[in-house]
């Protein structure tokens, strides 16, 4: 391929600037190819360009007004675009989505509310049709490209709990207008599939109990498919054009979930793929979203097998493999003849770059960096590392070198759990650890006990043994570093964010004298507090959520809560918060400092009052990390 440079680059030294928004963050194709949509930061909103593909020009932006913004997009026909309204929440640096669609030709004409609370009023952009309002959540099921006027949609009534059934319609992308009911869902918190006509075929969501429903649509009624069928990890992919099968991933029968193909008519699962070592992270679709022809998983570093390689872009993402190999790539979108690609290339020193290709030419263009102030040659690698403990199960995670040494020798190291807990670390770029990496700190993060990605039973490993076997894999993983000349004894501080500043919390109860410090923002501090408080229980199915993996034995949860035993603390604390956290409410954080205020303990305290789980704004993550360095200088 012939890789042809657009755009220069400038590079920054500053390395607060690696917490600024990207400047470039969604580029796509309009079907004809004769365009390119580009989301992209402006003055601090996520506004929309419309480019001319092969002069560059400008051919269209939309910028909402006020506290609105340009959420996720999508090209449905060639000359007009839906997208996602964001919108600033008083008091907050986030932009949070509430359900409304906005409309718009890529020459900034025609825009238009579409479905939202705010369809009847003419308060954003250009001169608005008054239509009728609906208080509901919209998801795009089905750009449906045989009827270029209309996308077929789902419609969740507003409801704090979620707990809401959703009406899926087709609407009319230029008036705004319902056109018809085609279902209603039969299961809260869905999502829906349908098949290579546009049909809608499967409806699969979570009861209150916390376990996964799934329905199929057949002669306009929906027929529930028994439990029984399918494994707990069952996510529909795509369906065929007869109805009668879908492919899935699932682990029905085994441990890690692979690819499977399920039939419809006789309830047969057939196991089609699945990795020795990991479960599938993710499918690759074409741009349509109704054929498979790649699947990702992540054992270290990522890799890829390919499926249906008849598939145009079967054939197009292979060949882009091998143009960048060791990367992660994606295709974003493609034009309807299959002849130009937009894609985005990343890796652990690359946040991400956008190129397109042109199959005719076999040319690769380079558009943006996603910072294009960033160089990616002054970034610190991330590698893979993999171990046994000495009670015989397998961790795997992520090391990360100090770029820069302090002193001479081996760098003091930083142990960063990952949140959730249950979730993993991936082979990625993170500002955060760039930041400690720049500033002479080696980065630790291990996917412990309890991390998805490694098979259910692993996952289940941690269920109500958050502060006990958790604790136990960072530890041995720190050891492990030790012993492979990563990491010195009394080096090294304890560091997270949500569960991740609760096990940084909860390690230095369980091992007082392993690490030297603990930074812990937006941690949850009183697990029991888990179950009376938070956005978890509010929702239908989050007691039994909790229930299932803390448990449900009161006395041992409160012997995994950090906020009964900071007696046992002996090194310096930080801690950072956001007043209007949801998740974590800030009643966590305040029992946590009295806690430690009765018992005498020190700590450093960062708050931000305009702030929820999590710092979202880049000015306050500056200060945060700046503060983490200095805090870790002093005492590393």
């Amino acid at each position: 391929m012939n890789l042809v440079l657009c755009c220069s680059s400038t590079y920054a030294q500053n390395w607060d600037s690696l917490f600024d928004d990207a400047k470039y963050q969604d580029v796509k194709l309009s079907p004809d190819g004769e365009h390119i949509a580009v989301a992209m930061m402006s003055e601090g909103k996520r506004v929309l360009v419309f480019l001319n593909r092969t002069s560059m020009e400008l051919a269209g932006s939309l910028n909402l007004s006020g506290k609105n913004e340009v959420g996720e997009y999508y090209w449905v026909n060639n000359e007009r675009v839906v997208i996602k309204i964001n919108q600033k929440v008083a008091g907050l640096r986030e932009a949070r989505f509430f359900g409304e669609l906005y409309a718009i030709d890529y020459d900034g004409t025609r825009g238009s509310i579409i479905y939202g609370y705010r369809a009847g009023e003419s308060q954003i952009g250009t001169r608005i049709q008054k239509q009728k309002e609906t208080r509901g959540w919209a998801n795009i099921i089905d750009l449906l490209p045989e009827e270029p006027n209309h996308i077929l949609i789902s419609s969740t009534p507003w409801s704090d709990s979620g707990d809401r059934v959703a009406d899926i319609n087709k609407i009319d992308i230029y008036k705004g207008l319902l056109k018809e009911r085609v279902a209603i869902s039969p299961v809260i918190t869905a999502d829906f599939l349908t098949n290579e006509n546009g049909q809608l075929t499967v409806a699969y969501g979570t009861d209150k109990d916390f376990n996964r429903q799934v329905y199929i649509h057949q002669d306009g009624d929906w027929q529930k498919i028994s439990n029984q069928d399918f494994g707990s990890s069952f996510t529909p992919l795509t369906v065929g054009t007869d109805n009668s099968y879908l492919y899935a991933l699932d682990n029905l029968g085994q441990d890690k979930t692979g690819l499977f193909k399920f039939d419809l008519k006789s309830g047969e699962s057939k196991a089609i793929l699945t990795d020795e070592n990991v479960d599938i992270t993710s499918v690759s679709l074409t741009t349509d979203g109704r054929n498979i022809y790649g699947l990702r998983v992540d054992d270290g570093f990522p890799a890829y097998y390919m499926l249906n390689t008849s598939l145009p872009e079967a054939k197009v993402f292979k060949s882009l493999l091998a143009t960048f190999p060791g990367e992660s790539v994606e295709i974003t979108s493609h034009s309807n003849d299959g002849s130009l690609y937009t894609l985005l290339v990343s890796s652990d020193i690359d946040a991400g770059s956008f190129f397109i290709y042109d199959k005719t030419a076999n040319a690769l263009t380079f558009l943006f960096k996603k910072f294009p102030k960033l160089n990616s040659d002054q970034m610190a690698m991330t590698d893979p590392f993999s171990f046994t403990t000495d009670s015989g199960h397998q961790l795997n995670g992520y090391f990360t070198q100090a770029k820069t040494a302090k002193n001479a020798g081996i760098a003091p190291l930083i142990v960063v759990v990952h949140g959730g807990p249950h979730i993993r670390n991936y082979w990625t770029y993170s500002a955060q650890t760039q930041f400690l990496a720049l500033n002479g700190y080696s980065v630790l993060q291990v996917n412990f006990s309890g991390s998805t990605g490694y098979g259910k039973s692993f996952e289940k490993a941690a269920y109500g043994e958050w502060g006990t076997l958790i604790q136990q894999d960072i530890y041995d993983a720190y050891q492990w570093a030790i012993q492979q000349g990563k990491a010195l004894k009394d080096k090294a501080c304890i560091m997270g964010g949500s569960f991740g500043g609760y096990s940084a919390i909860q390690s230095i109860i369980n091992y007082p004298t392993i690490y030297q410090c603990a930074i812990s923002n937006a941690g949850v501090y009183d697990l029991e507090m888990m179950f009376e408080e938070g956005d978890i229980v509010d929702r239908s199915w989050g007691s039994s959520y909790l229930e299932t993996t803390l448990g449900k034995d009161k006395e041992h949860i409160r012997s995994m809560s950090p906020v009964y035993h900071v007696d046992k603390i002996q090194v310096p604390v930080f801690l950072a918060h956001g007043e209007k956290d949801q998740r974590a409410p800030i009643e966590q954080l305040e029992r946590l400092k009295d806690a430690l205020d009765k018992n005498e303990k020190e700590y450093e305290f960062y708050g931000v009052s305009a702030e929820s789980h999590g710092f979202y704004d880049p000015e306050n993550q500056k200060a945060y990390m700046n503060k983490v360095v200095t805090f870790l200088n002093k005492h590393l």
